[in-house]
């Protein structure tokens, strides 16, 4: 089980987020608790309203609001029952459980989720801080897993959003499908930069470009999301992000990301667990391999190489805990001479071999905010090495602090 508590600004953002899921039919509501009416005598904005007017009575809290995602492994056969008390009882049990709140059941995953909606301002007007160790979590998510007998042991591919795929030019429609995969990965992602946002994009071949330098698209801030083909080429028709319904455009994009960079303190913690597990085994020696034993894990490596075939930076998604991590931002051992030193000198020849394939990530810039890009490694000029090299430990500390909590069992 992964519970994930994100801090919001906006209830009603969210709230459309799920409602837009509940209209489509990828999502029921299953509680609409501490209401004065019951769920079937509730319209939509009496769903809406009763969450603003509780968060109304501190106006001085601007993060009124709370977006809580309950992860579950898929081996569970949870009934719309089963999950309303597991909600109950979470609620509860993070201090919660007087508080109105929402609760929707997704669909759009191979493993049952939820998502609750709720205030973190009481019916005084007074602020509840949400301020438990990660101990107090741990237990809790124990506490569920034993009373309501949850299996555990996920594998990494079932976290994928099941609604999710590589889009295909003339299979798939560009405006809906960039526009489905936008809204999925902009509510679900920690993201901190437009590296990072291209990188996920990137695994549904689509990218995030800005206008050149003097263009109109460039000094209007503007922002077009591009259809890419098998070889990460732009192909079709671009669309603005001012047509999409929820504009994620040049300014909004930017706030979010100084939201989400406190959310993922804590969260590099996993990677850098998992990369090293995978380096230490001895069947690991090329990209190809570095890679796939990643995947499994629920972690995709994205290289971003240029057109010469030299590594520019590697950059790491979590489905677990969705989020984003380049890898010179979790140590040097894990950005591209970190990683390239450490499985040796067949890298060369699988990195050839995932271009050919049209794999690799050597994505445009253009237009937008500098990332701050790591030194080009040339992979030709790297010395030889042993096949299996000793792995290097690097130590980080693991903030607890940040508004966003994993806690995985």
């Amino acid at each position: 089980m992964v519970a994930l508590i994100k801090t919001i600004k906006s209830l009603s953002g969210s709230f459309y987020y799920n409602e837009r899921k509940l209209s489509s039919g990828d999502a029921s509501c299953l509680i609409a608790e501490n209401y004065p009416r019951q769920l079937s005598d509730l319209s939509q904005s009496d769903r809406l309203g009763m969450l603003e007017k509780m968060a109304a009575l501190n106006p001085r809290t601007k993060v009124n609001g709370l977006h809580i995602f309950l992860n579950f492994d898929p081996a569970n056969q949870l009934s719309p029952s089963l999950l309303k008390e597991i909600a109950r009882f979470y609620m509860y049990g993070i201090g919660f459980g007087n508080q109105p709140y929402l609760v929707y059941e997704h669909f759009d995953a191979a493993h049952p989720h939820l998502h609750i909606l709720t205030t973190n301002i009481r019916a005084d007007g007074r602020r509840i801080n949400l301020y438990m160790k990660s101990e107090r979590f741990q237990s809790l998510l124990k506490q569920i897993r034993t009373r309501f007998a949850l299996a555990t042991g996920t594998t990494g591919a079932v976290l994928y959003p099941r609604q999710l795929s590589r889009l295909i030019y003339g299979k798939s429609q560009t405006f809906s499908g960039i526009s489905r995969v936008l809204e999925s990965i902009l509510n679900e992602y920690l993201l901190t930069s437009f590296t990072e946002l291209n990188a996920v994009l990137g695994l549904y071949n689509v990218r995030a470009e800005g206008g050149k330098e003097g263009s109109r698209l460039f000094k209007n801030r503007g922002l077009i999301y591009h259809l890419l083909d098998g070889s990460g080429n732009r192909i079709g028709v671009p669309i603005k992000a001012s047509s999409l319904p929820f504009n994620p455009g040049l300014n909004r994009l930017e706030e979010k990301f100084k939201r989400n960079g406190p959310l993922k303190r804590g969260l590099e913690g996993r990677i850098i667990c998992e990369i090293d597990l995978v380096l230490s085994s001895v069947k690991i020696y090329s990209a190809a391999s570095f890679r796939s034993s990643l995947k499994t894990k629920a972690i995709d490596v994205v290289f971003k190489i240029d057109q010469e075939n030299r590594l520019q930076e590697v950059i790491y998604v979590d489905h677990r805990n969705k989020c984003v991590f380049k890898g010179v931002d979790l140590a040097s051992a894990y950005g591209a001479e970190g990683i390239l030193g450490r499985l040796g000198d067949n890298v060369h020849r699988a990195m050839e071999f995932e271009k050919g394939q049209g794999v690799h990530a050597g994505d445009s810039q253009q237009g937008l905010p500098g990332d701050g890009l790591s030194a080009l490694v040339n992979l030709s000029q790297i010395p030889h090495q042993q096949d299996h090299l000793s792995v290097s430990v690097v130590k980080t500390k693991r903030k607890q602090r940040g508004r966003k909590l994993a806690i995985k069992h």
